[in-house]
């Protein structure tokens, strides 16, 4: 069968998936958006949904189910490397699935958060989180609308589902890469206070040297930035044998610290950080880090929102981490 011939006349799913070779169910789950399709299928479907020409009608299907198409992204902290690749992960998720997706900031410049900050018109709200005051906000707007809080520790929450990366199992991933190599002196650069991804990942930090018998040292950043990196590894007067740190821009600045010591790394101290943001292959030496899966998180969101839509219960999903082992951790 021919995507030319398919062209003149309306295409039906079980058409596409015919040329894809593939069940007319997995097209389906394409199209709506499930993130559990394996990457290169789903590119591959895209592909022939667009040289087809295959158009769901999303608009007769909202009208019937008295919807509005909408699906509402709120921004409810600082626009960092994880919030912004979660952000094109739900835009791209949501677009495939006929949503015209909203948005919105609730983040104000002194930290707290608007209230009156998501429209009433829309069929859900993905919250992008990560600081505590969040979960009141959700809970707020989930009494009224289906409502997924993305980027946070949290779960069990009232009429509220979650999705989010396992922190604690990073952070504990990260320490035990160094602790089993035979480190014993090891110091962890934790992110600010009030943020769920901070605390998690201290607390995996811990479990690590827990179950290695290591007493390890935490040290405490005022922010997410490389300059309070290299600030705090300021106040250690002696270099550990390693350091793990909470994201990769706090260990850029533990290791400008390192060198500025006249130290090497990893020769003399092992750095591991946490997120493999763009370029922490090319730091000097290349960041060992964790990487975590940003794009499946929001199109796990979106699932998640549509289920809800659907009159689905709500869910918490957690999703593993992965670490990526590079120069700055293995001689």
């Amino acid at each position: 069968m021919s995507t030319r011939r398919l062209a003149t006349k309306k295409v039906s799913l079980a058409d596409v998936a015919e040329l894809a070779g593939v069940s007319t169910n997995t097209v389906s789950r394409v199209v709506r958006g499930d993130p559990e399709v394996a990457d290169a299928t789903r590119k591959r479907i895209t592909t022939l949904l667009n040289e087809v020409g295959y158009r769901p009608n999303y608009a007769a299907r909202a009208l019937a189910a008295k919807r509005t198409g909408v699906l509402h992204v709120l921004l409810a902290a600082p626009m960092f490397h994880g919030h912004g690749r979660v952000l094109l992960s739900v835009l791209n998720a949501g677009s495939e699935a006929g949503y015209h997706v909203s948005l919105s900031n609730a983040y104000r410049a002194d930290g707290s958060l608007g209230s009156d900050v998501a429209p009433f018109d829309v069929d859900a709200v993905v919250i992008l989180a990560g600081q505590d005051p969040t979960v009141e906000l959700a809970v707020d707007i989930g009494k009224r609308v289906p409502t997924v809080l993305v980027l946070t520790s949290e779960k069990g929450l009232d009429g509220i589902s979650t999705a989010a990366i396992d922190n604690v199992k990073g952070a504990r991933l990260a320490t035990q890469h160094l602790l089993m190599q035979g480190v014993s002196d090891i110091i962890h650069v934790a992110g600010p206070s009030g943020w769920s991804d901070a605390a998690m990942r201290k607390q995996g930090f811990l479990q690590a040297c827990d179950e290695y018998g290591v007493q390890g040292r935490v040290i405490e950043s005022q922010s997410w930035n490389s300059q309070d990196g290299y600030d705090v590894m300021g106040s250690v007067r002696r270099l550990p044998e390693a350091v793990q740190t909470a994201n990769d821009q706090l260990a850029l600045g533990a290791m400008r610290l390192i060198h500025e010591r006249g130290a090497g790394v990893p020769g003399d101290v092992k750095v591991v950080g946490f997120d493999d943001i763009d370029g922490a292959d090319c730091y000097s030496p290349p960041l060992t880090t964790i990487r975590q899966p940003f794009d499946r998180l929001g199109r796990t969101a979106v699932r998640i929102a549509r289920s809800m839509i659907e009159g689905g219960s709500t869910e918490d999903v957690t999703i593993d981490p992965e670490l990526v082992i590079r120069a700055s951790s293995t001689l």
